[in-house]
């Protein structure tokens, strides 16, 4: 005789026969490992910190998915100049 699928968390929709919350799952995340100055991890901390006022479940890898997503907005839009852009130019 096959197992019957779980009943756990459904709640009313056991008896109502559908689902009328339909929960969105976050996409799948990978995981990378970066190597910064320590000048600037202290500044993610002390962000972090800051942030944290704010919201008690932000983690230091949303400030840096923020960031990356913010910084590469430019480029997806193919602007010339982007913040990114500039801090490469001074760079050389």
């Amino acid at each position: 005789m096959p197992k019957r699928p779980s009943l756990k968390g459904k709640g009313v929709d056991i008896f109502l026969g559908e689902s009328k919350t339909k929960v969105e799952k976050e996409p799948v995340k990978g995981k990378a490992t970066f190597y910064f100055p320590e000048k600037l991890l202290s500044e993610l901390d002390e962000a972090w910190f800051s942030l944290r006022r704010i919201n008690r479940r932000i983690k230091k890898s949303d400030i840096v998915q923020a960031a990356l997503e913010i910084a590469l907005e430019g480029l997806k839009e193919g602007k010339q100049n982007t913040p990114l852009i500039e801090y490469f130019k001074k760079k050389r």
